[in-house]
C-alpha cells in the first residue's frame, strides 16, 4: 500500500480537513453576519433620509411606469433615427428631458385652455403667455379672472358641485407665485421644508427624467440577475407597453373625447358654456357605464325647464349618439391592445378611485400604476407558468 493511500485513511488527516472547512465556513459568516449588521445600521440613517420624500419618489415612479411606453419610448426612437452616431447614454438623457417637458405641456393644457379661452385670439394668447412667463400683472389678473369665471360657469350649470371660486383662485394664484418665485420657493422646500406644489412637482420631474433615462436598463439589469433571459425581459416590456397602452385608451383618452363631444352639444345645441362642460365631461367619462350620463342629464332638465323640450330631446340623442360611437371605438381600440376588456377597465377606474382617496391628487397615478403592474405582474407569471408547463 502506498504512503497516500495511508495518509488519506490517516484519522488525524481527516480530522484537519473538517476543521478547515468548519473554521472556513465559521469565517465566511463572520464577514457576511459583519456586513448585515453595517447593513442594518446604515438603514436608520437611511430610511430618516428618505422618509420625507417618499411620496415624491413614489409619485415619481408612478409617472415613469405609465408614462414610459407614451413619452419616452417614441421620442427615444426618433432621437435615434436622427442622431444614431451619438452615445446612447447621451441620447437616454437627451430624450428623458423631452419627455418631461412634453409631459409638462400635457399637464399644463387645461391652464392653456383657459388663457385660449380668455383671450380668444392667437396674438393675444401669445402675449398672455409671455406675460405670465415674465411675471406680469396683466397676464395674472386674466388668468384669474377666466379662472374665477369658469368655476362660476361650472357652478350656475351644476349647483351641487363642491367647487368654491375663491378657493380656486387662491391656488391658481399660490401656484403663479411659487413660479415666479421658483428658485426662492425651491431653496424654502430644500432648507426648511415648506412645501409648495411646485417644489413638489419640481423634484418629482427631476425624479422621472432620471428614470425616464436609467430606469429602463435597471429594470432589465434586475431581471437578468434574478435569471430571466432577454426573450422573458422583452416580453415583460411588451406586455407593460400592452396594458399601458390599454389604459390610457380606456381612461384618459377615451374620457376626453367624452368630455369633447359633450361639450360641442352642450355648447351647438344647448347654448351652455364650452370649457366647464368639457371639463366636467372628462373627470365623469372615468366613471364606467353611467359616467357620461352624469353631464347630460342635467342639462337636458335644464333646456326642458326653459320650455324647449325639442332641443332637450335632440340634446340626448346627440349625446347618447356620440358616447356609444366612442364606446365602440374604444373597445375595438382595446382588442387591437390587448385581449382584456372590462374588468381591466373596472379595476383601473377601482385604481383612480382608492388612489385619490389614499393619496390625494397624486392617487390620480399611483392608484393606477399599482394596478396596472399588478395585473402586469399576474400576466407574466402566468405565461412562465405555460411556458414551464
Amino acid at each position: 500500500m502506498s504512503q497516500n493511500s495511508k495518509d488519506s485513511e490517516n484519522p488525524d488527516t481527516k480530522v484537519d480537513l473538517l476543521s478547515l472547512k468548519r473554521s472556513a465556513f465559521w469565517h465566511l459568516w463572520k464577514r457576511r453576519a459583519l456586513l448585515i449588521l453595517a447593513l442594518i445600521l446604515v438603514l436608520i440613517p437611511l430610511l430618516g433620509t428618505f422618509e420625507p420624500l417618499f411620496e415624491f419618489i413614489l409619485f415619481a415612479i408612478s409617472l415613469a411606469a405609465l408614462t414610459y411606453p407614451v413619452f419616452y419610448r417614441p421620442i427615444n426612437r426618433l432621437m435615434k433615427r436622427f442622431f444614431p452616431k451619438f452615445s446612447r447614454n447621451r441620447l437616454s438623457e437627451f430624450s428623458a428631458i423631452l419627455s418631461t417637458l412634453t409631459l409638462v405641456l400635457f399637464m399644463l393644457s387645461p391652464i392653456l385652455l383657459l388663457l385660449v379661452e380668455a383671450t380668444r385670439s392667437t396674438q393675444g394668447f401669445g402675449k398672455m403667455v409671455v406675460s405670465l412667463a415674465l411675471g406680469e400683472e396683466e397676464g395674472r389678473k386674466i388668468l384669474l379672472e377666466s379662472v374665477e369665471q369658469r368655476v362660476s360657469e361650472m357652478r350656475s350649470i351644476y349647483p351641487r358641485l363642491p367647487l368654491d371660486e375663491t378657493k380656486a383662485v387662491e391656488f391658481v394664484g399660490k401656484l403663479l407665485g411659487d413660479t415666479r418665485q421658483f428658485s426662492g420657493s425651491f431653496l424654502e422646500f430644500l432648507f426648511k421644508g415648506t412645501r409648495g406644489f411646485v417644489a413638489e412637482l419640481t423634484l418629482a420631474l427631476i425624479a422621472l427624467s432620471f428614470l425616464y433615462a436609467h430606469g429602463g436598463s435597471f429594470v432589465q439589469q434586475a431581471m437578468k440577475f434574478g435569471g430571466f433571459e432577454k426573450k422573458e425581459v422583452e416580453t415583460w416590456f411588451k406586455l407593460h407597453q400592452q396594458i399601458t397602452l390599454r389604459l390610457l385608451s380606456d381612461t384618459v383618452l377615451t374620457s376626453i373625447f367624452r368630455g369633447l363631444a359633450l361639450g360641442l352639444v352642450a355648447y351647438f345645441v344647448g347654448g351652455f358654456f364650452f370649457l366647464p362642460v368639457l371639463f366636467l365631461g372628462s373627470f365623469a367619462g372615468l366613471v364606467p357605464v353611467v359616467g357620461s350620463a352624469m353631464i347630460w342629464l342635467p342639462l337636458a332638465s335644464l333646456v326642458w325647464s326653459r320650455g324647449e323640450p325639442v332641443t332637450a330631446l335632440l340634446l340626448v340623442g346627440l349625446s347618447l349618439i356620440l358616447n356609444y360611437g366612442i364606446s365602440r371605438f374604444r373597445a375595438g381600440m382595446g382588442n387591437r391592445l390587448h385581449q382584456q376588456g372590462a374588468w381591466l377597465s373596472f379595476m383601473l377606474f377601482l385604481g383612480i378611485i382608492g388612489g385619490l382617496l389614499s393619496y390625494g391628487p397624486q392617487g390620480f397615478v399611483i392608484g393606477p400604476m399599482a394596478v396596472v403592474l399588478a395585473y402586469g405582474l399576474i400576466r407574466f407569471l402566468s405565461s412562465q407558468s405555460n411556458v414551464q408547463a
